[in-house]
C-alpha cells in the first residue's frame, strides 16, 4: 500500500530518534537522506524539517535567540612584553595557576542540551543576542546529539574548517562567483546557510572550551568534563603554568616560549589560530576579579595575545596596473604564491607609484618581504632583492581601462587618466555611489555587464554615469532577456530601496574632491543644494581640515559635475539629518579601544545624532572614550595635553 507523506515523515523521525538515541536505524545514512530531500521537497513546512537528529525546535533557521549566559570576548595583548605589563599590573598580588590555550580562528557557537539532549545551536552574535543555526548544527562534527548530564547546561567552542581539506578541495573552488577567502569564512558562510544540506557538503569541525550552567572549581575540571561526554577540546596543545610572584620578565619569556612552540606548528593543526588565550585556571578567584566592562564581556581574569604579523619572503613576479575611480594608476603585485597566516597570496597592492619608488621597487623577479596586517590584507614591508636590470618595470604610458594617454601630477610621484568617460572611472563611481548610501545588492558585476557592451547583449552601454542606473525601467524588455526575471527583479527593487539621503552623505557618495566623510564639515556651513553651489574656495578653507587643494577640488569637481547632479536629485531626496537631541552640541569625541554593545561605529554616530563631532586626539578634545584593555598611543597622548579620559560607561551617561 502505498504511504501518505505524513507516514512518511512519521516514520523518518522514528529513524531520527532511534540514530540519536543507541545509534541503530533501519535506512542507511545514504537510504535516509534520499527519503529526507524527496519527502521535504512535497512537504518542505513540515515541522520535522525544523529538527534536528528528530528532536522537535519551535524555531527557525536564522532566527535571533538572547544567551541566558553572556558570549563575551577577550581583551587582547598584541606582543607578550605588552601581556607582562598587563600581567604583573593585574595579578601581582596572586600566587596562581594559569592555562595557555590556543585562540582558534572559528565561528563562535553555544550548544544549549537540556536534559542531555541538543535543543538549540546559536551564533556568538553581538554576544547578548545570536542566529539561531540548530537545522544545520546537526552536520558539523563535534556537535554531539546527546550528553550525560541532567539539567541545562551550554557547551561553547569554535565551529571550523579543517585548514588541510578546505586548500586541497576547497580554495580553489567558486562559491557563488568568488573564490572562499580563507577556512575561517568558509565555516562561517557553510554554517549560515537555509539547506543544511549545504552545511553537510562542507565538512565542517567543532572543538569545545566552556561549559556554562554547571558548578566548576577550575578551568582544568571543565575541559575534563567536556572530554569525558565525547567533546573535542584543545586539551593536547594547552599548557598550565605556575605564576608565583613572577616578574614580568620571567612572565614575557613563558609567554615567549609557548608561542614560539605553537607557531612553529601552526600549519600542522586542523584549525587556523590568530593568538594563544590565558585562563586564570581558579574560577573562585577569576570570578572576583569582575569585569572590564558593565555588561560582563570582558573579564579581567583572561586575556588574548596575538600572534605578531607574519612575515614571509617571495617574489614579485609581474604587476598588474589597474585605474581607480579618481583616475589614479594603481599597481597590483602579482606574487609567486607564498603561505602567510593560514592563507595562499598571490596578489598585493603596492598602493601607488610613489609607495613603489619608496620600496625601491624597480625590477620584476625582485625579492620582498610580505605581511599580512592584522593576519587579514597582505602588504609589502620591504624589498631584500633586486632582480635581474634586464627584467625593468615600465609604467604604462596608456590608460589600462580606456587607452586614453596617462598624465603625471604636479610631483611626478602619481598617473592619471582624464578621460571622463573611461569605463574603469564610471563602474568605481557608480560602485562608491550605491555602497555609500546603503543600497545593497549592486555589486562591480553587475554594473560592469550594464556598462560594457562587450559584456552585455545589447548594441550599447545602458548606463554610463549614476544617474543612468535610475533609468533601467526603461530597458526592461532587454534586461529580462540578459539577467533573467527574477536577478532583473532584485536589480531594480535594490536601486530604488533607497530614495531619501541626507546632504553629507549624497556629496560624500558622490565622491567629488576626495572629501570623504568630511561632507559633514562641509555640510554644516552650506546646509542646501544652493548653498553648495554659492560656496567658494575661500569659505571652505575656513573649515578646520580643508587646505586650499581640495577646496578648489571639489569646487570644480561639484561644478563640472552639476547637470549629473541635477539628474540624479530627480531620484533621490535629500533629507535634513534630524539629532537626537543638542547633549553634545559643540563637543568633540575620540574612541580607542574595541568596544561592544554599543560598538565603537555606534558610539561615533551617538556624538554624531547628539550635535557633537568625532574627532582625533588634540588639545580641543572633550573627552577620550577608552576601552582600558589597551594602552600607549591615543591614551598616552591624551595624558599629556590633559584631556579628560572616560571610559564607555562614563561615556553613555552623558547622553542618558
Amino acid at each position: 500500500m502505498t504511504k501518505t507523506i505524513e507516514e512518511r515523515i512519521a516514520y523518518l523521525q522514528k529513524c531520527a530518534e532511534l540514530y540519536e538515541t543507541d545509534g541503530s536505524s533501519p535506512l542507511t545514512d545514504v537510504e535516509y537522506d534520499k527519503e529526507y530531500d524527496e519527502c521535504k521537497k512535497i512537504k518542505p513546512t513540515d515541522k520535522f524539517f525544523l529538527t534536528v537528529g528528530g528532536i522537535d525546535f519551535e524555531h527557525l533557521y536564522g532566527t535571533p535567540f538572547t544567551h541566558k549566559y553572556m558570549m563575551g570576548s577577550l581583551n587582547k595583548s598584541k606582543t607578550p612584553e605588552e601581556f607582562a605589563e598587563w600581567f604583573v599590573k593585574t595579578h601581582s598580588k596572586h600566587d596562581l595557576i594559569a592555562l595557555l590555550d590556543l585562540k582558534v580562528d572559528g565561528l563562535s557557537l553555544c550548544i544549549h542540551y537540556k536534559g542531555g539532549n541538543l535543543v538549540r545551536v546559536v551564533t556568538r552574535g553581538d554576544g547578548t543576542t545570536g542566529i539561531d543555526v540548530t537545522p544545520n548544527a546537526k552536520y558539523i562534527e563535534g556537535v554531539l546529539p546527546t550528553i550525560n548530564v541532567e539539567g541545562e547546561v551550554e557547551v561553547k567552542g569554535e565551529c571550523y574548517k579543517n585548514r588541510q581539506d578546505f586548500y586541497k578541495n576547497w580554495a580553489n573552488r567558486l562559491i557563488r562567483g568568488k573564490y572562499p577567502a580563507n577556512p575561517r569564512n568558509f565555516a562561517a558562510g557553510a554554517v549560515n546557510q537555509k539547506d543544511p544540506n549545504v552545511t553537510k557538503e562542507r565538512g565542517l569541525s567543532f572543538v569545545s572550551y566552556d561549559v556554562r550552567g554547571m558548578d566548576f572549581d577550575t578551568e582544568t575540571n571543565k575541559v575534563k568534563f567536556l572530554e569525558e561526554n565525547g567533546f573535542d577540546t584543545l586539551h593536547n596543545y594547552t599548557s598550565s603554568i605556575k605564576c608565583e610572584k613572577s616578574t614580568a620578565k620571567e612572565i614575557e619569556g613563558i609567554i615567549k616560549t609557548y608561542m614560539d612552540g605553537v607557531s612553529d606548528n601552526r600549519e600542522d593543526l586542523p584549525f587556523d589560530i590568530d593568538g594563544v588565550v590565558f585562563k586564570v585556571d581558579d574560577l573562585a578567584l577569576a570570578g572576583m576579579m569582575g569585569f572590564t566592562d558593565s555588561e560582563g564581556r570582558r573579564p579581567k581574569s583572561n586575556r588574548a595575545i596575538k600572534f605578531p604579523a607574519e612575515q614571509k619572503e617571495t617574489i614579485l613576479e609581474d604587476i598588474e596596473w589597474s585605474i581607480g575611480r579618481t583616475g589614479a594608476l594603481t599597481p597590483v603585485g602579482l606574487l609567486k604564491p607564498v603561505s602567510l597566516a593560514g592563507t595562499t597570496v598571490q596578489r598585493v597592492t603596492l598602493h601607488n607609484l610613489k609607495e613603489m619608488s619608496r620600496l625601491g621597487i624597480k625590477n620584476y623577479g625582485c625579492t620582498v618581504v610580505v605581511e599580512k596586517a592584522g593576519d587579514i590584507i597582505p602588504k609589502v614591508i620591504r624589498k631584500t632583492k633586486d632582480g635581474d636590470d634586464s627584467n625593468k618595470i615600465y609604467i604604462p604610458e596608456l590608460c589600462p581601462a580606456c587607452e586614453s594617454t596617462l598624465e603625471w601630477d604636479s610631483t611626478d610621484t602619481t598617473k592619471w587618466c582624464k578621460n571622463e568617460f573611461c569605463l574603469s572611472q564610471i563602474n568605481g563611481n557608480i560602485e562608491n555611489w550605491f555602497k555609500k548610501i546603503g543600497v545593497k545588492g549592486i555589486g562591480e558585476g553587475i554594473i560592469n555587464r550594464l556598462t560594457n557592451d562587450e559584456k552585455n547583449s545589447f548594441m550599447d552601454p545602458m548606463v554610463s554615469c549614476i544617474s543612468d542606473m535610475y533609468n533601467l525601467e526603461h530597458y526592461k524588455s532587454e534586461l529580462r532577456e540578459s539577467f533573467g526575471p527574477k536577478a532583473l527583479e532584485n536589480i531594480l527593487a535594490s536601486i530604488d530601496s533607497v530614495k531619501d539621503i541626507t546632504l553629507a552623505k549624497f556629496i560624500e557618495a558622490l565622491g567629488i574632491g576626495k572629501i570623504g566623510t568630511m561632507a559633514k564639515e562641509l555640510t554644516a556651513i552650506a546646509p542646501t543644494i544652493e548653498d553648495i553651489d554659492n560656496l567658494t574656495i575661500s569659505d571652505i578653507v575656513k573649515i578646520d581640515g580643508f587646505a586650499e587643494t581640495k577646496a578648489t577640488s571639489f569646487i570644480e569637481g561639484w561644478s563640472s559635475n552639476r547637470d549629473e547632479i541635477s539628474k540624479i536629485l530627480q531620484y533621490i531626496s535629500i533629507t535634513e539629518k534630524k539629532l537626537d537631541s543638542q547633549k553634545l552640541e559643540g563637543q568633540k569625541y575620540c574612541f580607542t579601544g574595541s568596544f561592544s554593545n554599543p560598538s565603537r561605529k555606534e558610539m561615533e554616530k551617538m556624538v554624531e545624532d547628539n550635535g557633537g563631532k568625532k574627532s582625533s586626539v588634540s588639545k580641543n578634545l572633550n573627552a577620550l572614550v577608552w576601552d582600558e584593555s589597551i594602552s600607549g598611543g591615543k591614551v598616552d597622548k591624551a595624558k599629556k595635553l590633559g584631556i579628560p579620559i572616560i571610559s564607555q560607561k562614563e561615556f553613555l551617561e552623558k547622553l542618558s
